[in-house]
């Protein structure tokens, strides 16, 4: 008993995790050429099987399809394409900012045990995603996992706070995508919450960024805010914004994990 318990502290820890065909070095993880994202989505709500989703972002609907469980979602002006009803035995549609949904305090009281899975892709400013996180992970508990889309931009057009269409010689795959600098926000958790189990997951177009290990209590965002505001914007890249990373975080190969879901929950502390 001693012995198994010593060996989940251990991998638990960010100190070490085992070498496996999922941990990607930097250049191999910077290609994103990984499970599309929404592919990724439908493998977390079949391997995990959450109770309770929450997002921000919903637009088509796309992400929201792929969860049968009770969900919430916010959007300020819905574009519904996709049955997200079907095998939900509880959908609540919210068509307004974010931040004003977060002041009506509905969240709590619809899931009253906290969210299980919870999907951040909103406006793409750096200030509105950081307020989004914060205000979503009051209502998280312990064993929630957050994730956070369009944080890995392939190059400095797709960062830039507006939405501009890239040259032909951009290439077809990233030539209309637009990330904006939402990237800021992942050096600042990395900063000002040390306490989180930051990953960075492969997905294209744009990257995944998984956060667990998650405390509703916490107020160190909340109380810094205007300061770190400022602080975000200050950050610039040459090449990639692996440049403004305090320290190196777990990157982790989609299709990897996938072949290997007995790890999922030791990777991100949930569950």
């Amino acid at each position: 008993m001693h012995i198994f318990s010593f060996k989940l502290e251990v991998l638990m820890t960010d100190i070490a995790l085992p070498a496996e065909p999922y941990l990607l070095s930097q250049e191999d993880f910077s290609n994103l050429r990984g499970t599309q994202y929404i592919d990724f989505l439908k493998y977390i709500a079949d391997h995990v099987s959450p109770q309770s989703y929450f997002e921000i972002g919903t637009e088509t609907g796309r992400s929201c399809k792929q969860f049968t469980c009770p969900s919430v979602c916010v959007d300020p002006q819905f574009r519904l394409t996709e049955d997200i009803i079907s095998g939900k035995t509880e959908l609540h549609l919210f068509q307004m900012p974010s931040d004003v949904f977060f002041r009506s305090r509905r969240l709590g009281k619809i899931f009253d045990e906290g969210i299980d899975i919870c999907f951040l892709d909103g406006m793409h400013r750096c200030e509105y995603l950081l307020r989004d996180f914060m205000n979503a992970e009051k209502h998280c508990h312990s064993r929630s996992l957050v994730l956070l889309h369009d944080c890995m931009p392939r190059n400095q057009r797709m960062a830039l706070r507006t939405h501009e269409i890239g040259t032909e010689e951009e290439g077809e795959d990233t030539r209309y995508a637009w990330t904006g600098d939402v990237w800021r926000v992942v050096p600042i958790l990395m900063k000002y919450r040390p306490d989180l189990k930051i990953s960075l997951i492969d997905c294209p177009p744009s990257g995944l960024v998984a956060i667990s290990n998650l405390d509703p209590e916490s107020t160190v965002i909340e109380k810094n805010y205007a300061n770190i505001v400022r602080e975000m914007h200050a950050l610039s890249f040459a090449a990639s914004p692996f440049e403004t990373y305090p320290h190196q975080p777990t990157l982790i190969s989609s299709a990897g994990l996938i072949a290997k879901p007995e790890d999922f929950s030791l990777l991100f502390n949930i569950w």
